[in-house]
């Protein structure tokens, strides 16, 4: 798993901080372990402290065409949230890793294998769909105003989890050191990290879809609290308010600044449909995780991108 090093593309390492934020969530160099996700200011001032970085991330869009249905030039499809990362050293010796990649959800690029995840009218159009029909690109957008400023485009081939709603792929670092990109984003290094408990705080990072039409974005970010691990591959967050669809592929940061994971998606059940529910373990486990937050842990993020960088292949 991961420890949010923030990298610029650049010769130099620089920490991000978000100015504006007024509801920071801070460490303590002698309460690492506290649950809570408030803290005592006045007490907090006597002794040292580290903000959580906030990271510059991207936003993820795709698009397709279907000429034989009569879409011929490229439409909108989907938006999310995606970041880039730098796997571990590799081998005993500890040689260094270069590769960059750019993670997010596969739903945004191939939502034709999570059709349950679009609305039922649009079932019949995306099963014709295929890679040949997406184009995907990473795009720079203006923290203020959530417009777009400058787009790269994603290349195949796209590298799909056999089993998560994961997406990587393998980036050129030169394409972030133009002269002409807005900011330079950020690079995050895989690192190990504690298991999380029940209650530890943390943020989500990502974008919100403010305006479809006007195609505005904007940076976000959500308090959380570690709720439980249904397996070893899928995490479950509590937020005081249901995190917006546009967060899906954002980094999962703890208080101690690494992070653990990837925003997978989100759960949004109709209670009335939970009550209805007969069986009374599926209702109990339904009421448990409604409205929560589902995060891939940072460990199989790891595991998946350094198979692909050893040109290994993946076995889940």
């Amino acid at each position: 798993m991961f420890k949010l090093i923030i990298k610029s593309i650049s010769t130099q390492t620089i920490k991000y901080r978000n100015a504006s934020s007024l509801n920071r969530l801070y460490s303590t160099s002698n309460n690492s372990g506290s649950n809570g996700s408030h803290f005592n200011m006045e007490k907090m001032s006597k002794k040292k402290y580290t903000p959580i970085d906030t990271p510059k991330l991207l936003s993820i869009s795709s698009f397709f065409r279907y000429p034989e249905g009569g879409v011929n030039e490229y439409a909108n499809l989907s938006k999310g949230t995606a970041f880039l990362v730098q796997t571990p050293k590799s081998g005993f010796i500890g040689k260094p890793n270069n590769s960059i990649y750019c993670i997010s959800c596969a739903h945004i690029t191939h939502p034709f294998q999570f059709p349950n995840l679009y609305k039922e009218e649009q079932y019949s159009w995306l099963y014709v769909l295929g890679e040949s029909n997406i184009k995907a690109q990473l795009e720079y957008r203006d923290d203020e105003t959530g417009k777009l400023l400058h787009s790269i485009p994603l290349k195949p081939p796209y590298y799909l989890h056999p089993l998560l709603d994961l997406v990587v792929f393998k980036v050129d670092e030169d394409d972030f050191k133009k002269s002409n990109i807005p900011y330079q984003a950020s690079i995050i290094e895989l690192e190990p990290y504690d298991f999380p408990k029940e209650g530890n705080p943390g943020r989500l990072f990502g974008y919100q879809l403010v305006n479809e039409k006007e195609n505005i974005m904007k940076p976000m970010q959500i308090d959380f609290q570690f709720h439980f691990a249904e397996s070893s591959e899928r995490f479950f967050l509590s937020t005081e308010s249901v995190s917006p669809m546009g967060v899906c592929g954002g980094p999962v940061v703890n208080i101690e600044n690494e992070v653990i994971g990837m925003v997978e998606g989100l759960v949004q059940i109709d209670p009335t449909l939970i009550d209805k529910t007969p069986n009374p373990k599926k209702r109990e486990f339904l009421r448990k995780t409604n409205n929560n937050t589902v995060f891939i842990p940072s460990q199989v993020l790891n595991n998946f991108i350094s198979s692909i960088d050893s040109n290994i292949g993946f076995s889940p």
